[in-house]
């Protein structure tokens, strides 16, 4: 595989992508060496397009049956359709054991979390390695995905102080930097970058990629307008500017964008969500609502996407009054979660907001990363979401749910009293007050607007809290 992503600007490149392309836009056959098919299944992977390379590998298996070369590029491809076991599995049956092969089974390692072994191959290259060898640079690469991106900058530097301008470690250390969430020293080798190499696509997306992740959504927006200037069938780029464009307020551009890929990719979730949350922030809740219940009968099953997008419909359906038709939406989202709710946990905005790896900004992944999450603590972010948003009855469904969870129930407990406080039954809310005083919860006096008091009873608590409502 060519390290270097700039390879995919050049007009080599694109002179065989041509070519590759309308002989398969015909159904005729063309004949091409192997490390040319093996070069354009990697640009294909590289735009997350991987139903174009599984064909690009069925091509190249046809002319070049008994090709090592076949091997690495069905290794890359499982990889590329996140499947490390069977990429593991496969190059584990190789009867070679080149760099490259040794590269792709640390790929297939940091795909099943196992990242010692993976870390360990990526040194004994390094250590082998000469500096003109492509190998260093992934190997590095490799470092930065096991998580350690200062060994992998130190390592840049040592080199750099012998080689000063190589790019290639120029592109590394910016990586580090990235990991490292030193963004000034980040953009500053990629406007270095720029400077020597203006047309660079990849030098721009990763620009913008920064620039996005810091929230600097207008200086996004303008690296991504030059990459879809340089080459607009780049498809990542618009699918940015769609992001950026949403995220920097400007809904009507973003949803023309998203409509784009709904329309070219009609099964696609994502684009559809955002088109959903843009027409929210147009004042339009009944064709948000709309579009919401669209996205249900299209997203699979079991997914963070049906849940978020039945969280969202049911909070539609309870601005709109019809707080039991939200209820029972509620009612199925929790009865078919996923087993992965850690978006459940960014909640700055109403409308829960999907996520994938391409569209996590620093914030999000300070959250997202910061710890193990499990299921009750992600419930528990959920209920109190509702909670503030006054969406309480839908909030009380998620507490009572999940209070069996919990050893310690004072906290959900405090959240159950408060909800049933205000919504009309306070006399009801009696056991619920008691177990979070019992427990000494802080945050039952929060909610209830009160000082907290470390002696005082149940009973005292309900009639301060009676008093203070009159």
């Amino acid at each position: 595989m060519n390290y270097d992503k700039n390879n995919f600007d050049t007009p080599e490149f694109r002179e065989l992508l041509k070519k590759y392309e309308q002989a398969s836009a015909m159904n005729m056959s063309i004949y091409l060496g192997i490390d040319e098919f093996a070069e354009i299944l990697s640009y294909y992977l590289y735009q997350d397009k991987t139903e174009k390379a599984e064909e690009v590998l069925d091509m190249a298996k046809a002319l070049h049956p008994t090709a090592d070369e076949c091997i690495k590029m069905e290794a890359r491809l499982l990889l590329g359709n996140n499947e490390p076991q069977k990429a593991f599995d496969l190059l584990s049956k190789a009867k070679y054991s080149d760099s490259e092969t040794s590269i792709l089974i640390a790929e297939s390692l940091l795909g099943l979390k196992n990242f010692k072994a993976a870390h360990d191959i990526a040194i004994s290259l390094i250590e082998k390695a000469q500096m003109d060898d492509g190998d260093i640079y992934e190997a590095l690469e490799i470092l930065l995905d096991c998580g350690s991106a200062l060994e992998a900058l130190f390592i840049c530097e040592t080199s750099l102080a012998r080689f000063p301008d190589r790019r290639n470690l120029l592109e590394i250390k910016a990586e580090c930097f990235i990991e490292l969430q030193r963004i000034d020293e980040a953009i500053d080798i990629y406007n270095r970058l720029l400077d020597e190499n203006p047309y660079s696509t990849f030098y721009w997306e990763q620009l913008g990629h920064i620039y996005y992740m810091v929230k600097r959504y207008g200086k996004a927006i303008e690296c991504f307008e030059f990459e879809s200037t340089i080459n607009d069938e780049i498809e990542y780029a618009r699918m940015m500017l769609a992001y950026c464009c949403y995220f920097a307020g400007d809904y009507k551009r973003s949803a023309e964008t998203f409509q784009w890929f709904a329309g070219k990719y009609p099964e696609s979730v994502m684009p559809r969500f955002y088109i959903a949350l843009s027409l929210y922030h147009q004042n339009r809740p009944e064709d948000a609502l709309n579009a919401f219940k669209e996205i249900i009968d299209i997203a699979p099953e079991g997914t963070i996407e049906m849940m978020l997008a039945r969280i969202n419909k049911a909070m539609l359906l309870d601005l709109m009054g019809k707080g039991n038709r939200g209820d029972e939406t509620i009612a199925m989202a929790i009865m078919m979660h996923p087993d992965n709710m850690k978006q459940l946990l960014l909640h700055e905005t109403h409308l829960y907001e999907l996520r994938d790896k391409e569209n996590l900004t620093f914030s999000d992944m300070n959250i997202l990363e910061q710890k193990e999450w499990t299921i009750k603590e992600e419930m528990y972010e959920w209920g109190v979401h509702l909670a503030e948003h006054n969406h309480l009855k839908l909030a009380l469904r998620v507490f009572k749910h999940i209070r069996s969870m919990f050893k310690d129930t004072t906290e959900v407990d405090a959240y159950i009293a408060y909800i049933i406080w205000n919504t009309g039954e306070k006399e009801n809310a009696m056991p619920a007050i008691e177990s979070a005083v019992n427990g000494k919860s802080c945050l039952l006096f929060k909610l209830f607007g009160m000082a907290y008091s470390s002696n005082i009873t149940p009973e005292e608590f309900y009639r301060n809290a009676l008093a203070n409502s009159k």
